[in-house]
C-alpha cells in the first residue's frame, strides 16, 4: 500500500474502520465515507493527517460518482478502492419478509457494490498499466444459509456475481477486482447483539458466543483487524481478479 491512494467506504462501522486504521499509515492518500461526518464515529482522536471524510449515501448515485470525483480531483488518482457497505438488517422468514425491508437489504448490499464498482472503474480506468484494484467485503452467507436473513444471503450472492462481471470488463483497464467473504465477525455491533439475545433467551453470553463459531474448524471469534491480511493482498495483486477469499477460520471449504 506504501505510496498509493486509498478509498475506503463505511468507516463508521467495525470492519470498515478496522480496514482504514489498518492501511492508511502506509498510503500516500486516503478517502473514507460513511453516512456522516467523521465525529459521529471517531472517538480516537488523531484523525490521519493523509486522510479526508466525505458524507454520503452509496445507495444514491449522485453521492457515490461525487465521492470519487472528490478523491480524483484531491488526488488525482485512485490506486485501490475498497468497499465495506453491507448489513443484514432484518431477519424474518421469506413468507414474513415485508418487502420494504427486502428493498433496502438489497439496496444496501447489491445497490450500493454496484454503483461503487461502476464509479471505482471510471476513476482507475485512466491510470495506464499501473491500473487499480478494487476490493469487496462480501460474505459466506453469500454461500450458505443464514437463518432468517434470505435477501441478505441473496444479496451478498448477487455481488458475488458481480465481482466476477466486474473482473471480465475492467481487465480491458489493468484493473483488477476481487473480494473477501469473512464468517460472522465480532464487531462491536455484533458483540451488542450477542449481549442482547443472551438476554432475551437466558442463555450464558459465553454460550451465545460459542455457538457462532461452532461451524468453524478453528473456534476462534474473527474480529475486524483480522481481515486486513487478506485486504491487503487483493488491494495489491497484479495476478488475481474475479476471486473471493474465504477468511472465515475454515467455516467453509471450497475452491
Amino acid at each position: 500500500m506504501e505510496g498509493k491512494i486509498v478509498l475506503v467506504t463505511a468507516v463508521s462501522g467495525g470492519i470498515g474502520q478496522a480496514i482504514f486504521k489498518g492501511v492508511a499509515p502506509a498510503a500516500r492518500g486516503v478517502v473514507t465515507s460513511s453516512r456522516g461526518g467523521k465525529e459521529a464515529f471517531w472517538k480516537d482522536g488523531g484523525w490521519p493527517r493523509n486522510a479526508t471524510h466525505v458524507a454520503g449515501d452509496m445507495t444514491r448515485e449522485a453521492d457515490v460518482e461525487g465521492l470519487f470525483k472528490h478523491a480524483l480531483a484531491l488526488h488525482g488518482r485512485l490506486d485501490v478502492a475498497v468497499n465495506c457497505v453491507g448489513g443484514s438488517m432484518f431477519g424474518h422468514r421469506i413468507e414474513d419478509f415485508p418487502a420494504d425491508e427486502f428493498d433496502q437489504v438489497v439496496a444496501t448490499n447489491l445497490r450500493s457494490a454496484f454503483l461503487f464498482t461502476k464509479h471505482a472503474i471510471r476513476a482507475m480506468k485512466g491510470n495506464g498499466e499501473a491500473g487499480g484494484n478494487i476490493v469487496h467485503v462480501v460474505s459466506i452467507s453469500a454461500k450458505k444459509i443464514a437463518a432468517n436473513k434470505a435477501p441478505y444471503g441473496i444479496a451478498k450472492a448477487g455481488l458475488a456475481k458481480l465481482v466476477h462481471y466486474a473482473a471480465h470488463e475492467a481487465a480491458d483497464y489493468g484493473v483488477l477486482v476481487n473480494g473477501i467473504s469473512p464468517g460472522y465477525v465480532f464487531t462491536p455491533r455484533h458483540e451488542t447483539e450477542i449481549d442482547e439475545k443472551a438476554a432475551r433467551t437466558g442463555k450464558p453470553r459465553a454460550r451465545v458466543a460459542d455457538g457462532l463459531v461452532s461451524g468453524q474448524l478453528l473456534k476462534k471469534h474473527l474480529l475486524p483487524a483480522d481481515l486486513l491480511d487478506a485486504v491487503r493482498l487483493l488491494s495489491t495483486t497484479r495476478v488475481m481478479t474475479g476471486q473471493i477469499i474465504n477468511v472465515d477460520y475454515g467455516e467453509v471449504l471450497s475452491y
